[in-house]
């Protein structure tokens, strides 16, 4: 019985890996979110330049690709107003240049890496964003603590400026190191 059994099932596992799907695809329906993606345009490469830039503490990038009123929303755990949208950092490309000097402040030796980069430009409306995941790595000042940290960031591009930033990343790290530097 066992046998017979068993040869059932492999044998209903055979056809149902043969048979193909054959759910009806509706293609009246336009996709808005139909575009292409591309690593060497040069968006991707201002956007590699801009980390590049970044890991040497060197501001004068993002005054050349970011709008003024850019606006950073970092996605990370209670950093929601009451109705759950993302709150906007204030301050503008300045206030980002300034957030962003503040890493070398707390850590020494960052690196990034900068392979895994893409810009997707959609169809519909010539939206276009920049896409980076990686991986941020840096020493405590204070804490010595060596860390590495997944970071993926979204570009978002008016014309030729990154007029949104969205930053997901585990703050954990960054806040024990403001945390250490604040002890007297």
């Amino acid at each position: 019985m066992k046998k017979l059994l068993l040869c059932f099932l492999v044998s209903a596992s055979i056809v149902a890996c043969k048979n193909e799907e054959t759910k009806k695809v509706n293609d009246t329906v336009k996709d808005s979110d139909t575009g292409s993606w591309t690593s060497l345009d040069s968006k991707t490469i201002k956007v590699r330049q801009l980390l590049e830039a970044y890991v040497k503490n060197d501001s004068s990038v993002i005054y050349a690709i970011m709008a003024d009123t850019v606006k950073v929303r970092e996605q990370f755990a209670n950093n929601q107003e009451d109705n759950g949208t993302i709150k906007i950092d204030l301050g503008g490309r300045t206030g980002f240049a300034q957030g962003e000097n503040s890493h070398h402040m707390l850590f020494t030796d960052i690196s990034l890496t900068t392979d895994n980069m893409r810009t997707f430009v959609w169809d519909n409306d010539g939206g276009t964003i920049t896409g980076y995941w990686g991986m941020w790595s840096g020493t405590g000042r204070f804490t010595k603590n060596k860390i590495t940290v997944p970071v993926h960031i979204s570009y978002v591009w008016k014309d030729d400026k990154i007029t949104s930033i969205y930053r997901m990343f585990d703050p954990g790290p960054l806040r024990a190191e403001i945390a250490a530097s604040q002890k007297k």
